[in-house]
């Protein structure tokens, strides 16, 4: 039942985004064209020839994001790339010199909390009355929260007016020093564990996207460049993947990002005959994830029952079903709360014990000459699996499917002629794209 009506939700979303010009191509941006006529299959652009679900379609393209050219700068950037001795490059990012939006944003949220709270204070030096429960002493953690967000935001703006980044790629680290104001910070990365470089979502700003550049290792992450111009960032995550690379391929063009649903191209010619690749479980954090959404639920049904006031049931229950529509139609509000309350709940436990579930399996998407295989694991038995002619198998993407505590999570699907069979609905995207980049090196995409 839940997954017909989400499956409803994605058709009206295609169509509407359909009628309104929307729908464009996840790889390249072109608009779409007619619809396939069932919803398993995929859509094929009629510009670059990518085959894509109906939902990686609807979820939007990142052809806005910029392609760049190694060793081909920007026009006019400060930016300046210096080479020392064999093994070092080092680019030297100059501070942008703009407040930009967080100047602007910090200055009306701290002038708006200065009134209010400036307000609570003279009331209060004044030996006036403040209304309401609170008491005098929790107007200072209260406004406090407020001050805090402003000053971050100015804090923010001030760091993308004035602070430099110098990023140095060594013979065996990646380094990124910060400096503002005559202090400086460093943090880098062992250039063997770099598993990506490309443009990220940083924020978004009057509804769109402000990438920023991240160098992403198996230690952890390199993080800068959302003020820099789009041109800029492209230009530098081509270099960084040309100096990655070992110089190797200087004159061809490197993508800023994987956009919606693909990864930076793989060199052809390492197809596997036979492979076996695992399909990442689910983590803890996604089974607390779970637990807490279960937890907040069952909460608020409880209030609903035990501590939203509502009339009574009447004592005379002669009326059957008549009486019970009556007495809910007296609860609107208890009613509504509950019921709303209730399907939260049930998706919430649903979601715990479907990731638990999975976490008990072992899923893998496994090769040889002839099939494509997804198959699931128990006790080291196949318990479940679906195969595939290999030559029908045209590739494997990932369409991000929201974000958990921060972290992008991600829908993983082959593309088996010209239908879809999902592998993952709901997977950590870094995880996704190790899996993606796996098989489609195995397959010899």
């Amino acid at each position: 039942m839940f997954k017909k009506v989400m499956e409803s939700l994605e058709k009206a979303n295609v169509r509407a985004k359909l009628q309104n010009g929307q729908l464009a191509c996840p790889d390249c941006g072109a608009a779409a064209g007619e619809l396939p006529k069932n919803w398993d299959e995929v859509m094929v652009c009629a510009a670059c020839g990518a085959r894509a679900s109906l939902t990686e379609w609807a979820a939007g393209s990142d052809a806005d994001r910029k392609i760049g050219f190694a060793n081909q700068p920007p026009v006019g950037t400060k930016i300046r790339r210096e080479t020392v001795g064999s093994d070092s490059v080092i680019w030297h990012i100059p501070a942008v010199g703009k407040f930009g939006f967080f100047m602007f944003f910090a200055v009306f949220w701290l002038l708006i909390t200065g009134a209010v709270s400036g307000g609570f204070l003279i009331t209060f030096l004044t030996g006036g009355k403040i209304e309401g429960n609170m008491p005098n002493w929790g107007i200072i953690p209260f406004f406090g929260l407020f001050w805090a967000v402003g000053l971050g935001m100015l804090y923010v703006a001030f760091r993308q007016k004035y602070m430099r980044h110098t990023i140095t790629f060594g013979s065996d680290r990646i380094t990124l020093r910060k400096e503002m104001f005559g202090k400086s910070s460093e943090k880098s990365l062992a250039k063997s564990s770099i598993a990506a470089v490309s443009q990220k979502e940083f924020y978004q700003q009057n509804y769109k996207p402000i990438y920023g550049i991240e160098i992403r290792g198996t230690d952890g992450k390199l993080r800068f460049g959302s003020a820099l111009t789009a041109d800029e960032k492209a230009w530098l995550v081509a270099d960084f993947n040309q100096v990655l690379d070992g110089g190797k391929n200087s004159s061809s063009q490197h993508e800023t990002d994987a956009p919606a649903g693909t990864l930076a191209p793989i060199k052809v010619g390492n197809r596997k005959s036979v492979f076996s690749v695992s399909i990442p479980k689910p983590g803890m954090s996604a089974v607390v994830g779970s637990l807490v959404f279960a937890i907040i639920g069952v909460s608020f049904v409880c209030v609903g029952i035990f501590l939203i006031d509502g009339e009574p049931m009447p004592d005379d229950r002669s009326g059957g079903a008549i009486t019970w529509i009556h007495s809910l139609l007296a609860n609107g509000f208890r009613t509504v709360w509950t019921l709303i309350s209730s399907v939260f709940a049930v998706i919430g436990l649903g979601m715990t014990f479907s990731t638990l579930r999975e976490m008990n399996k072992d899923r893998r998407v496994v090769g040889s000459e002839s099939e494509i295989s997804i198959r699931t694991y128990r006790k080291g038995l196949v318990s479940d699996q679906k195969s595939f002619p290999r030559e029908q198998v045209h590739d494997i993407r990932g369409t991000e499917s929201g974000k958990s505590n921060g972290s992008s999570m991600k829908r993983v699907e082959l593309i088996i002629g010209n239908q879809t069979e999902k592998i993952a609905s709901w997977i950590d995207g870094d995880l996704a794209d190790q899996l993606i980049r796996e098989v489609r090196e195995a397959l010899g995409k």
